[in-house]
């Protein structure tokens, strides 16, 4: 079943881990469980959007949910060559979700299925800023 076949009802229905996963695949979510509670560093929620940084091993990684814009916008490789392209989330953005306050979490996933999101890399998000 894909996530836009899915009521509003049944959505409201899932917990978090079922919404992620019409997004996010097994792989990527065992991975995402894997980013220590330490390497995320918060800058900014509000809201209407939340920014975050996340230390990699080989660089730390810029995400933001703006929530009256419907857009994510990030920098790592598997965002950028294959996430975005198919509206899905990568290891970071599925941690991210796992720390979000629970409620606000499952809003968002939930708007995500209803609604159209836009998913940019950070070059494309600050060209058009």
């Amino acid at each position: 079943m894909s996530k836009e076949s899915i009521s509003k009802e049944e959505l409201e229905k899932k917990d978090i881990p079922a919404l992620l996963n019409l997004f996010i695949d097994t792989k990527r979510l065992q991975k995402a469980k894997m980013i220590i509670y330490s390497d995320i560093r918060i800058i900014f929620q509000s809201e209407e959007e939340y920014m975050y940084e996340i230390k990699g091993t080989k660089q730390t990684y810029f995400l933001k949910i703006d929530l009256r814009n419907k857009v994510l916008v990030h920098n790592c490789e598997d965002w950028v060559r294959r996430c975005m392209r198919d509206n899905l989330l990568c290891k970071h953005f599925g941690r991210i979700f796992q720390e979000i306050y629970p409620k606000d979490a499952k809003k968002i996933l939930i708007d995500m299925c209803l609604n159209s999101w836009s998913f940019l890399d950070t070059d494309d998000y600050l060209k058009n800023k």
